[in-house]
């Protein structure tokens, strides 16, 4: 009975993670791209922390579970931005997410969401790092990013951002 009390006052939470491009803190500006684990689609959006941890529409990053995996370099004067990298790496994610069956899952808890990033974001995020870092220099603007892959709690399945903001596929 006791469990179902603390049950009334704490709400319910769900696990995700995301891989964040950019700097964290007021005046930074961060690029998002969520995996959604109910359902395997993803939503991506930009937004200024006014923090140094994320914390965005109920979804709340989980304290020490913040890893930088590599910095991009993006010929941001050729018209590369880190929303064109994150669309790269959506496409990554998609292909990666055909061969897992790890999605499948209706309910994901955290060990799912940990094998979600092991098997999914991680490497998809590592390749794209990787096959920029073989790219020659820009004759124009580069802009280093680092990257990030965030752990957070939601306080309800689906997207972060509400619907009317969201870009999803």
């Amino acid at each position: 009975m006791l469990a179902s009390f603390k049950n009334i006052f704490t709400p319910s939470t769900y696990p995700s993670a995301l891989i964040a491009i950019g700097n964290f803190g007021p005046r930074a500006t961060i690029t998002v791209l969520h995996l959604v684990p109910e359902n395997g689609t993803t939503e991506q959006f930009g937004f200024t922390p006014s923090q140094t941890k994320f914390n965005h529409y109920g979804a709340k990053e989980q304290p020490k579970l913040r890893e930088q995996i590599g910095t991009a370099t993006l010929y941001v004067g050729d018209g590369e931005s880190e929303f064109s990298f994150l669309d790269d790496l959506k496409t990554r994610i998609h292909k990666r997410q055909k061969d897992s069956l790890s999605l499948k899952q209706e309910e994901q808890g955290y060990a799912e969401v940990a094998q979600m990033v092991q098997t999914v974001l991680k490497p998809a995020a590592l390749d794209a790092i990787r096959e920029r870092e073989g790219r020659g220099r820009s004759m124009n603007a580069t802009q280093t990013y680092p990257v990030y892959i965030v752990y957070v709690k939601r306080s309800k399945p689906g997207g972060i951002i509400p619907t009317d903001f969201r870009s999803i596929s």
